[in-house]
């Protein structure tokens, strides 16, 4: 089917190992993940720990990707392992030359898959001033905002759910928000992602349209547990509906794992997205746009 938005299946966020669709497409396999989204006309998929997979792996992920016409999503800068580290934070030669090195990693796995977005995500020091780690942290974005901007792509701060991913330096959208203006710099901006800023802030709507010119990918979980769209307290068919009402032509990366996992748990929430984006081309009809 055709979509109104541009909806990003995931291959795996968590784990490479735990993709969106593994019941609908067969396997867990990247490649059969490929060919579901596309099957289901899905325009993008997301691998954000792509940099970590064997070599072959990534060479044939991104030549399916190519071959299925898709376009990609983010990918972190970093591994696992680095993003509860002072990787984004530190100002000594060899932490400047640690972060350049992974960046550099980044914008080819980007260059390869034909994405641009870069994830900058950083641990906090306990050992300093939040007021010096934010200092820190600016000038280290604002040399690598310089860097990526050259080669046409974005850095984007994710501020993230501090009572599941304990440790990190940034947990409100807002101040992700303030930091991404202190840089100002376009190459630097925001992911809004859903649950996170349920769990932390609240107020979906109004963060997004506050923030509405910083946001460069919308990521859609439900809170608690980051399941499917349609369990959880946020109503996330809202949300569509306000980021397509305020005009937004970015990805919708589909963040989330299954309440409960299975085929038929993975159709429903299809069969859940195409009611709401239907829904959002009905509306378009009838608004003449």
């Amino acid at each position: 089917m055709s979509w109104t938005l541009r909806y990003v299946a995931h291959l795996g966020f968590r784990s490479p190992e735990a993709p969106l669709f593994p019941a609908s497409a067969g396997s867990s396999d990247p490649l059969a993940q490929i060919d579901f989204a596309a099957s289901i006309g899905f325009a993008e998929i997301q691998d954000p720990w792509f940099t970590t997979r064997p070599p072959a792996v990534q060479t044939a992920i991104a030549s399916r990707v190519r071959e299925r016409g898709l376009a990609t999503g983010c990918v972190v800068c970093g591994a696992p392992a680095d993003i509860r580290t002072r990787l984004w934070t530190r100002t000594d030669a060899p932490g400047r030359r640690s972060l350049e090195d992974k960046l550099d990693v980044a914008m080819e796995a980007a260059r390869q898959l034909g994405a641009r977005q870069i994830v900058a995500l950083t641990g906090a020091d306990e050992s300093s001033s939040r007021e010096a780690q934010i200092e820190r942290f600016i000038a280290n974005l604002s040399r690598a905002a310089s860097r990526v901007a050259d080669e046409g792509l974005v850095l984007c701060l994710e501020p993230t759910n501090a009572r599941t991913l304990p440790g990190m330096l940034l947990n409100h959208f807002e101040e992700g928000c303030d930091i991404a203006r202190a840089v100002g710099r376009p190459s630097l901006r925001m992911i809004y992602d859903t649950a996170h800023i349920q769990s932390m802030d609240g107020d979906l709507l109004g963060n997004f349209e506050r923030a509405f010119d910083l946001i460069e990918i919308v990521q859609i979980a439900n809170h608690p547990g980051r399941a499917e769209p349609e369990i959880g307290e946020a109503n996330l068919a809202t949300v569509i509906e306000k980021i397509h009402e305020c005009g937004y032509g970015g990805l919708v990366e589909l963040e989330h794992v299954w309440s409960k996992g299975g085929l038929e748990a993975e159709q429903r929430g299809l069969d859940w997205l195409r009611r709401i984006d239907t829904s959002l081309a009905s509306a378009k009809l009838r608004a003449g746009k």
